[in-house]
């Protein structure tokens, strides 16, 4: 029982300490990841013969990336689950095995990932809309970027399982090291170097890297596991990691989705609404990379507050459970209410954070479009944090179908179909206003899902004294 004893804290500390001492490094750790494409948009924004083009391009490169790390968190969230679950019911036997088994088929897919986008490449980019000096660029920042799937998805596999292993500081300090050297490298290649688009997607590769060694040298120290090579033979636990990690994947998927929708109706719609399509791909990627930091922080928080919310469910320990989905919510409204105060306030900001367009840009133009994009397209921010937040709190008590069902609703369901029409009957500016109409329906449904999981709950701990009482 020496496993169940490192993590019986998470069961008997006070809630709040443990959303601090787990929900502040996941976020930390959530951002630095996301920083890996946001500081390359960043450089490649101030970089004059990049600029909207340059943007536009890593935008095209985005929905790969997203696949890849839609992949690591499926395995790698699905395993912190089980993981979780298992410790609060105090079954560890099998803990390494299913650590082993994520490994293995997160080699396994990353590998064959890499292969498929090596070999259609300029296809895929073409489909999800790149043309011209886009694609050129596209092409040109995905050599590098599709190179270090393998090392990026394990260490998305392996950032979960570290955290639910109890050490929430470790798995923020790989990230935050991998993002540094990201950061660092950025300016030398792309300015220094004079290598553009592929200083940028090298200096990526070589901050995924480091990342990705840094998580393979905790396996040497873990706290609630040891692996031997017979752990990492496939197991039957691959069946119970997808199934709580398929929420994450879909997540991510629907990203994939709108991104590449949305890469698509910019390029058609673009000539008839008076803005170049450098102009609306560049900003829309833009507005994708910030909405990511922010919804990076709200899934934070719920990801932090997972073991301490798996555990204690898995102990039928529910009032500790709503005390923490509590905590959760708090934290992430005032998340959404500054990211909303900030978009519709001092939406210009952006355009001296990630440059004014490049050479040849129509510069009112693409201030327009970004005021217009940050206030429409993210004004309801707040409602798509929460969205995010409480299918997480599904996962974590072991309900996938209803973490499934909110994410898809707001994400594929509703955003994808709204786009498309909205799209073809009012342009480009119409298209904006799919989002805040698919978060404010897909809100409803997710507070729906939850107070009926309260109710739940609360008879759950009734029987549960009753049970105890007798006995």
């Amino acid at each position: 029982m020496e496993e169940t004893a490192q993590n019986n804290f998470l069961g008997t500390e006070k809630v709040g300490k443990l959303m601090k001492m787990f929900a502040i490094p996941c976020v930390l750790s959530l951002i630095i990841q996301s920083l890996y494409n946001l500081v390359d948009q960043i450089y490649i924004g101030h970089c004059n013969t990049l600029g909207t083009a340059g943007n536009a391009a890593t935008g095209i490169v985005y929905p790969l990336t997203i696949v890849a790390l839609g992949i690591g968190l499926w395995i790698g969230d699905g395993c912190a689950a089980c993981m979780s679950l298992n410790q609060g019911q105090g079954n560890t036997k099998g803990t390494a095995r299913s650590v082993g088994t994520a490994l293995f088929y997160g080699v396994a897919a990353s590998v064959v990932l890499m292969i498929i986008c090596f070999c259609l490449k300029d296809k895929i980019l073409v489909a999800i809309g790149a043309q011209g000096d886009i694609l050129a660029k596209s092409s040109e920042y995905a050599n590098f970027i599709i190179g270090g799937f393998l090392f990026f998805t394990l260490a998305c596999v392996l950032n979960p399982i570290i955290r639910a292993d109890g050490s929430p500081k470790f798995a923020m300090l790989a990230m935050a090291i991998g993002a540094i050297i990201n950061i660092a490298l950025d300016p030398l290649f792309i300015f220094g170097f004079n290598m553009g688009m592929t200083g940028a997607a090298l200096a990526t590769f070589l901050g995924q890297l480091i990342t990705f060694v840094l998580h393979v040298a905790y396996l040497f120290k873990s706290k609630t596991f040891k692996l031997k090579i017979a752990d990492f033979i496939p197991s039957k636990e691959i069946g119970h990691i997808l199934k709580f990690g398929i929420s994450s994947l879909l997540t991510q998927l629907a990203i994939v989705i709108i991104s590449i929708v949305n890469n698509i109706l910019l390029f058609k719609f673009s000539a008839g609404s008076g803005y170049d399509t450098a102009i609306t791909q560049g900003v829309v990627t833009v507005a994708f990379k910030v909405f990511g930091i922010v919804v990076s922080i709200a899934i934070g928080i719920a990801s932090g507050a997972q073991p301490v919310i798996g555990y204690n469910y898995g102990a039928k320990k529910y009032d500790r459970v709503k005390k923490t989905l509590l905590y959760m919510m708090i934290a992430t409204v005032i998340v959404g209410v500054i990211a909303t105060i900030i978009f519709e306030a001092f939406p210009e900001v952006f355009i001296y954070i990630f440059g004014n367009g490049g050479e040849g840009v129509d510069q009112e133009a693409y201030k327009q479009f970004t005021c217009l994009t940050f206030r429409i397209y993210l004004g309801f921010i707040l409602f798509t944090c929460v969205v995010k937040n409480l299918a997480i709190f599904f996962q974590a008590i072991g309900s996938p179908i209803k973490a499934t069902l909110i994410s898809m609703t707001r994400d594929v369901i509703l955003l994808v179909p709204l786009s498309i029409i909205l799209a073809n009957v009012g342009g480009i500016q119409a298209l904006l206003w799919s989002a805040p109409i698919s978060d404010i329906v897909g809100f409803a449904l997710a507070l729906g899902l939850t107070l009926h999981a309260l109710v739940v709950m609360k008879k759950k701990a009734s029987i549960e004294v009753n049970r105890v009482t007798t006995t």
